[in-house]
This record gives structure tokens, C-alpha cells and sequence, in this order.
């Protein structure tokens, strides 16, 4: 269960039926926007905003330049 309007990868992962690593991949590229590092006793946690949105990201080769 999200966390007010922040939800945690777990939650994010579980939501879109994809793994941990899967998410925090996404992360990393860009995919979450406002996805924010929050230092918990245990240490930093991600934290995403709730409802999760992801935007789309390329995917495979880059396009080919026009010559």
C-alpha cells in the first residue's frame, strides 16, 4: 500500500507485474518522473509518486542518421 502519495519500487514493481531490478532500471533511464532517494533508518529507499506514472522510453538501436 502506497505510503500517502509516495510508493516504494516494491509496490511500483508489484503494480506493473515487472521486477525490482526491472523498476530501478527504469529509474535510472529516466522513466519516473520525480522518483526521489529517502534515508530511512535502514538506509536510502527510492520513493515514487503515487498514482505511478512512467513515461515511454526508447527502446533497442538509436535511429539511423539521414545521410
Amino acid at each position: 500500500m502506497p505510503h500517502g502519495r509516495w510508493g516504494t519500487v516494491r509496490e511500483a514493481a508489484q503494480h506493473y507485474g515487472v521486477s525490482r531490478q526491472s523498476v530501478h532500471k527504469t529509474i535510472r533511464r529516466g522513466g519516473f518522473v520525480g522518483a526521489k532517494i529517502v534515508e530511512m533508518p535502514a538506509g536510502p529507499v527510492w520513493m515514487l509518486p503515487w498514482p505511478f506514472k512512467r513515461r515511454q522510453l526508447r527502446n533497442g538501436r538509436p535511429p539511423k542518421r539521414p545521410t
